[in-house]
């Protein structure tokens, strides 16, 4: 049986560790895996003729929320005969959402390996195909009863090892550059020591995945034995050759013994220099020698936000800033590097608490930082304060699917939002760029400026713009140029009216300074006959006079 993995991204990027996982698992049970990465800035169509071109027995999609839009319009989009099956967050904690699409013939919870290997052993056997443990199967009458339960691997060593070269040339993507830690491209590959995280910070998917994928009854991880991490990078040393090895864990082991076990065994097993990352509470010295002494070179962790109450109250991270500088000051007389994280745009974030993030970073002179703009994900305690709903799917291009404004914005203005950038920008750039002068030559990583599109416009007054249009809203929200109308009403109930400047595009109506059309493959008489009557009601308006009224 052939599996054609599909993920999506932005930027493009040649790498899934998830799907390096499954394509392990897909190969050790003796069938064959492609992997397809599919930039969100893709048309639908040519997505979904990409993964018919694979011509794969099964097409499996694994998605966060935020690329559920893109990944429910492919499906739609390809032709009849491969098993659709969808996985990952989004699947896993919104199965029922993911069962309305009809789309979809499975749906995998929690960690795949299990689950697909026993789906393709079913189909290579001619079976029939059935819900159990970690997978939910569509039946005659769809999906049927409650969503099974995950079924992880008790035993992470026991999992097949991961399969890079489903990817290309392995070691061509290591010259092109896989790393994410540290303010140079180097040619580390990405792996992994466990599953899991023990802290549960509010704006983080790892707590509620843990939950789904059972690691709270492990003590909140999975770790793999030092003898079988040792006995792999050693194999991944010999095959790909790269520079080093980047840990990819939600949270790098911290059992002292394991770490002593690591430090004794590591340099003369595998002898490359390896990036963590840690929780800086987690971050003893004792643990932080330890790892040097391993071989480590760069210790990551995240630091979030400057101002400590919005990172405690809010954040739930409760590192305080004097231990941060003592984490920071101990990792540099241990030799390590030292790499960064922090978010801008966070809920009911002030432009003075935005600037406490640039100063304290400033204060810490870590070797790099990465720098997000904060974008809720649902099931956090954050991300389910925040989400107002769920998008609809996209409809031209797979980043297309209207965005929906959170309802916990931040404190800033677009001004005060574009000076924090600046500061953040400068900052990043002259640490990236002493760390390339004092390796001679290295190629400094580029300074990426996070979009401001998770940074959403403060909520719409909804009843006050629907009496001004004469509409029944069930929602309304901008994004970009476009004013997206939710309508309520016999006839137009779950459809989206978009109303964007008169340049040239497609639309059903158009003004002299508005065109008017509506979200999705099919316009209902009622939705054409409201467009219309909108259009004519608006007249000479324009897209600031409806901002003002909004």
């Amino acid at each position: 049986m052939k599996v054609a993995f599909v993920f999506f991204n932005h930027p493009p990027t040649p790498f899934n560790a998830s799907i390096a996982a499954l394509a392990g698992a897909v190969r050790d049970a003796g069938h064959e895996a492609a992997a397809l990465s599919i930039p969100l800035t893709t048309e639908v169509t040519s997505a979904a003729a990409r993964v018919d071109e694979a011509g794969a027995d099964v097409v499996a999609v694994t998605a966060m929320s935020r690329d559920w839009p893109a990944a429910q319009a492919v499906l739609e989009a390809l032709a009849p005969g491969p098993l659709r099956v969808v996985g990952g967050y989004h699947a896993s904690l919104a199965p029922l959402a993911v069962a309305g699409c009809d789309a979809v013939d499975a749906i995998g919870i929690g960690d795949g390996e299990r689950p697909l290997r026993a789906l393709l052993d079913a189909m290579a056997a001619g079976a029939p195909i059935q819900t159990r443990p970690g997978l939910w199967v569509r039946g005659e009458d769809g999906f049927s009863g409650r969503p099974p339960p995950a079924d992880p691997e008790p035993t992470i060593a026991d999992l097949p090892r991961w399969d890079y070269e489903v990817f290309g040339d392995v070691r061509a993507m290591l010259d092109h550059g896989l790393n994410t830690f540290g303010p140079l491209v180097d040619r580390y590959l990405p792996t992994r020591a466990s599953r899991g995280c023990p802290y549960r910070c509010a704006y983080c998917s790892a707590p509620v995945w843990g939950e789904v994928a059972g690691f709270g009854a492990s003590g909140g991880a999975n770790v793999r034995p030092v003898d079988d991490l040792c006995d792999e990078l050693a194999s991944l040393r010999d095959r790909h050759g790269p520079e080093g090895f980047e840990l990819w864990d939600e949270h790098f082991p911290v059992d002292v013994a394991w770490l002593r076990e690591l430090a004794a065994a590591y340099p003369a097993r595998v002898g490359l220099p390896f990036k963590v990352e840690m929780h800086p509470s987690a971050a003893t010295r004792e643990r932080l020698a330890l790892l040097a002494e391993a071989g480590c070179a760069l210790f990551h962790c995240g630091v979030e936000a400057g101002d400590p109450t919005l990172r405690k109250q809010t954040l739930n991270r409760r590192t305080s800033d004097e231990t941060l500088a003592r984490v920071f000051r101990d990792a540099r007389e241990l030799g390590l590097e030292t790499s960064a994280s922090v978010m801008t745009g966070l809920p009911g974030e002030t432009h003075a608490q935005a600037m406490a993030t640039v100063e304290l970073l400033a204060a810490l002179r870590p070797d790099s930082f990465m720098w997000s703009t904060y974008a809720a994900l649902p099931f956090s305690p954050l991300g389910d304060a925040a989400r107002p709903g769920w998008p609809g799917k996209a409809k031209v291009r797979l980043n297309d699917a209207p965005s929906l404004p959170s309802k916990t914005p931040p404190a800033m203005t677009d001004a005060e939002r574009e000076d924090v950038h600046a500061a953040l920008t400068a900052l990043q750039r002259e640490l990236v760029d002493e760390a390339a002068a004092r390796r001679g030559g290295a190629r400094p990583r580029p300074v990426a400026i996070p979009e401001a599109r998770s940074v959403a416009e403060p909520a719409l007054d909804v009843e006050r713009l629907a009496a001004r249009l004469g509409l029944r809203l069930d929602g309304a929200r901008w994004q970009g140029d476009e004013l997206l109308l939710d309508v309520a009403g016999e006839g137009v109930d779950g459809h989206t009216i978009a109303i964007g400047p008169a340049d040239g595009s497609p639309a059903y109506a158009q003004t002299e300074h508005l065109r008017f059309s509506y979200r999705g493959p099919d316009g209902p008489v009622a939705l054409l006959r409201a467009i219309e009557r909108l259009a004519e009601r608006l007249g000479d308006a324009d897209l600031s006079s409806l901002r003002g009224q909004s």
